[in-house]
Parts: structure tokens; sequence; C-alpha cells
């Protein structure tokens, strides 16, 4: 798994890494993510999604509509997401649509860990 924990002005920070990846690892990533939001004893998770460089497709949104759905029914999350810029926003805001939690977009990575810690 990519992804994991990471400590930031000492708070946990789960980053989620789907940057760079191919349809086969988003779902790979996307599976594990989930058997790890599912065990964490946490209530409130502070999350960074990276999509940098992935194709979102119809099928990649599902993914993540599906992850955030879960997700979202189990924990409390303040979630920034990195790579969704330009018309990418739009799936985003589908993404949203699905999760009680706010998510919102960033394009730099510290901008985005510092306002989640913030």
């Amino acid at each position: 798994m990519k992804s994991g924990l990471e400590e930031h002005k000492g708070k946990k920070v789960f980053v989620a890494r789907y940057d760079h990846m191919t349809m086969e690892q988003v779902k790979a990533e996307v599976e594990e993510v989930r058997k790890f939001m599912g065990t964490t004893p946490e209530t409130t998770v502070l999350v960074l999604v990276d999509t940098t460089g992935t194709i979102i497709s119809p099928e990649v949104l599902n993914q993540f509509k599906q992850i955030s759905a879960q997700v979202s029914d189990n924990l409390t999350t303040k979630t920034a997401i990195l790579g969704m810029n330009g018309p990418r926003k739009t799936f985003l805001e589908i993404i949203s649509k699905f999760t009680k939690n706010k998510t919102v977009p960033f394009d730099d990575r510290q901008a985005a860990i510092d306002w989640l810690v913030s």
C-alpha cells in the first residue's frame, strides 16, 4: 500500500496516494485504503488524497465515490485533495455529493496539509 499515516505539526494525517496510477493500481489501492479506514480506532480522520497524474475515468470516479461514501458512513473526515484542478474539479463535486464530509481541492501539497492540521 502506497497510502499511510504521516505526522504534520503533531497531528496524524492519512495520505491516500493515488498519484500516477493505472486503473488496476487505483482499484488495488482503494481496497487497501478501505481496509485501513475500516479498522482505524479514530472517529475523526484528517485525509490528504493525491490524484496527481491519474486519469479520472468513469471507472476511477466510481471507485472514489464508493470509498468516499463508505468512509463518510463510519468516520468524520476533513479532506484535502490534490490533482483535481481545472475540469477535474467537476469530478470532485460529484464525489462530494456522496459524502457528508467536505472535500477541498488544492494545487499545493504543503498548503493542503497545513489546512488539514489548522
